[in-house]
């Protein structure tokens, strides 16, 4: 690590210290593996790893599904301008599985952010059979990527925005909540009765109580980054706001399950410090429903 990116962190992490938690006990446990296996992406090269991008495999028994599921999501992108940074993703993305469904669970774009640069990415995702959603974080919020036009831009590339909407998609019912950190989500979608198993996507970790006490049995997140940067005994040294208890991996309560993604990108400065950027593959296979 160069003494500018330790200068750049040390500066940002300053100035976000009023958006999070420092030294948040959430941020000394370790992702936690899936009910049926987490498969980890391989050991990274030490030093930063703001672009050694990986993918790591998640196998969950899901009740009520019909047929097994491939679904593919990627997290706090934080696509900006074009760079290096930009060009190493968009060569990882493109070695992406196919799945059948591509969820983007919010803070695809940051501050510096272009049209161009989101479809460079964009277009470089994999094919998906049954569809690509996506919902909104707290920087589509904070850089002005909402209402019409973002969700135009993404249409450009067949990703179809979930914005407080309900879909029912390859044996799931997917709801997409608005960021509750900067937004405003609709909880009312989660008060009326599910006919397929529910897969909420919110972007912030801490709804998790609110969505369980629902009955979802599944719900995607991301927003922490994991911490970004975790340090020997002392894990995650901040945390932002909206994470909550959840820093990273499974967390369960009753029969709902929550995975937190570690996401691709970065914010504050380009460091990723053991915590590896990750794009997740779930693989979601039926459970009966008990007699």
């Amino acid at each position: 690590m160069s003494l500018r990116d330790q200068l750049q962190f040390l500066i940002g992490l300053s100035r976000g210290i009023a958006r999070g938690n420092s030294l948040p006990s959430a941020g000394r446990q370790r992702p936690a593996a899936a009910p049926g296996g987490t498969v980890p992406p391989p050991r990274p090269p030490a030093g930063n790893q703001a672009t050694a991008f990986a993918v790591a495999e998640h196998h969950l028994p899901l009740t009520g599904l019909a047929a097994p599921l491939r679904l593919l999501q990627l997290s706090d992108v934080h696509v900006r301008g074009p760079g290096r940074w930009l060009d190493r993703l968009i060569r990882f993305t493109r070695t992406l599985p196919e799945a059948d469904l591509l969820v983007l669970t919010g803070d695809l774009v940051t501050k510096g952010w272009g049209a161009d640069s989101w479809r460079a990415f964009a277009r470089a995702l994999p094919r998906a059979r049954l569809g690509t959603f996506a919902i909104r974080g707290n920087w589509e919020h904070w850089c002005g990527a909402g209402g019409p036009e973002w969700e135009a831009l993404l249409a450009e590339d067949g990703v179809q925005l979930l914005h407080n909407r309900a879909v029912e998609v390859g044996g799931l019912e997917l709801v997409g909540l608005d960021d509750a950190l900067a937004g405003r989500a609709d909880w009312g979608l989660l008060d009326r009765p599910a006919a397929l198993p529910r897969v909420v996507l919110s972007h912030c970790p801490d709804t998790f109580p609110r969505i369980a006490a629902r009955g979802a049995p599944l719900v995607l997140a991301g927003h922490s980054h994991a911490g970004q940067v975790r340090l020997p005994f002392i894990g995650a040294p901040w945390l932002p706001k909206g994470t909550g208890a959840w820093a990273a991996g499974w967390y369960s309560a009753g029969p709902s399950q929550l995975f937190v993604s570690a996401g691709l990108g970065w914010s504050i400065a380009p460091l990723r410090i053991s915590c590896p950027p990750t794009a997740d593959l779930l693989h979601l296979w039926p459970l009966p429903a008990a007699p």
